[in-house]
């Protein structure tokens, strides 16, 4: 178990205050060690570059990570744990969260220059930014010339202490050190804004609008929680707009409605990007999330009875809403019995690997599998504005009312299956 890293920062002396996305790349490399979950930090680097407040950084205290600084060139520096392995990595390095975690399993026997497994080696050139190492490899390290050439000796070092290559496969990183490798470190990061609850048009559409959108709001400083904020305000007035009827007001409802779906991404990139998430503010965007969806679908019958006088749509939309509520109080309950702790997206992925598990599924099952992503939210803006465009607002409900319905019968029977399930088990 790797438990602390050693950054060398003297590579980063000439521009320690170099930004990408929000972040140094020290600020950058501490914070996404600590979140994944290395305790103890040491920083070697000329005293001159070293920045003010980095160890009091609130979001290093929060991951219950320790830093320390030390002057690589007076040879005293010592480990945080003297007799453990440490991850040996040039400070400009840029990797993911998911990348440190995968190292903290590793055993340092024998030391290991980790090596993107994608990559193209340098000739004469081994060490890549990241190594593995055993704690007696540390005073021989010091030992080498103070400033860049240490990291050039560092392949030197490696070959002599019996070291190995050790490719890794499903993970990547970029030393910054050319404006080439800035970009590759952008798209790296970018990769890395995926969630595994994202469903096919989060992957294929809204990410890709949203991400450039989350760059120029960390330019600007935003915090996750103004972005979320901002996002209700626009959910609320696509609601307003679609409840005033007509068809100026519903088209723009429509695509401010898909709008709204795309940056509610921006919240959580924002806040990845920059280590400033929160269960409170996870428990807020779910909730404007919740509050945006709620106060469209009210408004959209409103709307409809605005531009034609016929009360139907009244009754329509009352039983929409009630059968959309019904549907995510049946949606709970699954979740409960199942003991899944996740959402709509984990509990179907349960399904199909039933189903890859060559266990047979009944007809409903098969249906809720196929059919489960129009009940995702970044499906139904994309829908409700593809009807709002040609003025067919009503169909839109109509839909709605009859796709809920056919998710009613699904629940209810997966509530069957799980309850029956639990009695077995009891008995």
């Amino acid at each position: 178990m790797i438990e602390q890293a050693v950054i060398l920062a003297e590579p980063l002396a000439a521009g320690a205050g170099r930004f990408l996305l929000g972040l140094t790349l020290l600020q950058r490399a501490v914070l996404t060690l600590a979140h994944g979950g290395i305790r103890h930090i040491l920083v070697l680097g000329p005293e001159a570059s070293r920045p003010a407040g980095l160890e009091d950084d609130a979001r290093l205290k929060e991951s219950g990570t320790t830093l320390q600084w030390a002057d690589a060139s007076a040879a005293r520096a010592a480990l945080p744990l003297p007799h453990a392995p440490f991850l040996l990595l040039d400070g400009r390095s840029v990797f993911t969260v998911a990348l440190v975690r995968w190292i903290s399993g590793l055993q340092a026997e024998p030391n290991r220059l980790l090596t993107p497994a994608q990559s193209k080696r340098r000739p004469g050139f081994r060490f890549s930014g990241l190594a593995v190492c055993r704690a007696e490899l540390f005073p021989r390290f010091l030992a080498l010339p103070a400033g860049d050439a240490r990291v050039r000796e560092l392949d030197a070092l490696f070959t002599s202490a019996a070291g190995e290559d050790q490719p890794v496969r499903d993970h990547s990183w970029v030393v910054v050190d050319s404006r080439q490798a800035e970009k590759r470190a952008r798209r790296l990061l970018r990769l890395s804004m995926g969630k595994p609850s994202d469903g096919f048009f989060s992957r294929r559409l809204n990410r890709h609008v949203s991400w450039p959108i989350s760059r120029l709001l960390v330019r600007l400083r935003v915090r996750p929680t103004q972005a979320t904020i901002a996002n209700l305000a626009l959910g609320l007035l696509s609601g307003w707009l679609i409840g005033r009827g007509g068809y100026g007001n519903t088209l723009a409802a429509g695509l401010l409605f898909q709008f709204v779906s795309i940056f509610d991404g921006c919240d959580g990139e924002i806040a990845r990007l920059t280590f400033r998430f929160s269960a409170s503010g996870a428990k807020l965007d779910n909730l404007c999330d919740f509050v945006t969806l709620v106060v469209f679908f009210i408004n959209l019958p409103v709307g409809l009875y605005a531009a034609s006088s016929d009360p139907f749509y009244l009754a329509l939309g009352a039983a929409a809403v009630f059968l959309i509520a019904f549907f995510y109080l049946l949606l709970l309950a699954r979740i409960k019995l199942s003991g899944h702790r996740g959402n709509i997206a984990e509990v179907a992925r349960q399904v199909q690997d039933k189903g890859k598990a060559g266990q047979r599924l009944h007809w409903l099952e098969g249906l809720g599998v196929r059919l489960g992503f129009v009940y995702r939210k970044e499906f139904i803006s994309l829908y409700a504005m593809a009807w709002c465009i040609p003025d067919l607002a009503a169909v839109f409900l109509w839909s709605v009312a009859v796709l809920t319905s056919v998710g009613l019968v699904y629940q209810v029977y997966a509530i069957g299956q799980l309850a029956r399930q639990a009695g077995r088990n009891r008995s």
